[in-house]
């Protein structure tokens, strides 16, 4: 497999050649992992392509210097929340009030767990630049403390002391039920 420093450094000389390899190495890993969370091919493939074109026009990889495969995996995963969250909110204002009282309660679950997911995404952008950085590397990047650390050349206990105040805010703000499912959800791996 190519190394993600061969095709950092390729695009610093050709974009077009770069961007095809970073398409054949990491097209199907990451349709893989997105179709897990979405459970819906056509879904997982348009996003994970919307991931390829934001890239290109964006040219974010000209000054990139970081871990391009958790950036790809990260980006991925940020378009998939995203998608989920529309999907609700598509589907809420679809909802049909003959919906057979069966499945009714199912879709209110949907419907309030799209809400929860909207609601922790303006919360965590409530929070303190440098902490909502530290959060989202922790909870998203499935970043250690020490990781977190050293990628920011801060100590550990800044990490842990702004992970407090981030979960401290949280759980403040969120009900106990959608504090606990959705950190679980996403910190799986940090504690």
């Amino acid at each position: 497999m190519v190394g993600s420093e061969k095709i950092l450094s390729l695009y610093k000389r050709d974009e077009k050649v770069a961007m095809q390899l970073l398409f054949d190495v990491y097209y199907d890993p990451l349709l893989l992992y997105c179709n897990r969370m979405v459970h819906d091919a056509e879904g997982a493939e348009d996003i994970v392509q919307e991931c390829f074109v934001h890239l290109w026009f964006s040219r974010r990889l000209q000054s990139f210097e970081g871990d391009l495969d958790r950036f790809m995996f990260q980006a991925v995963r940020f378009r998939t929340i995203n998608y989920i969250r529309d999907k609700h909110r598509r589907d809420k204002m679809h909802d049909d009030s003959s919906v057979d009282d069966c499945i009714l309660p199912g879709i209110l679950r949907e419907e309030e767990a799209g809400q929860e997911i909207e609601l922790l995404y303006r919360m965590i952008n409530r929070l303190p630049d440098e902490c909502r950085k530290i959060f989202l590397m922790a909870a998203l990047d499935d970043m250690k403390y020490q990781e977190i650390a050293d990628a920011l050349q801060i100590s550990v206990n800044t990490v842990k002391t702004q992970m407090k105040i981030a979960l401290r805010f949280l759980r403040e703000h969120l009900n106990k039920d959608s504090f606990s499912s959705i950190l679980l959800f996403f910190v799986e791996d940090v504690f």
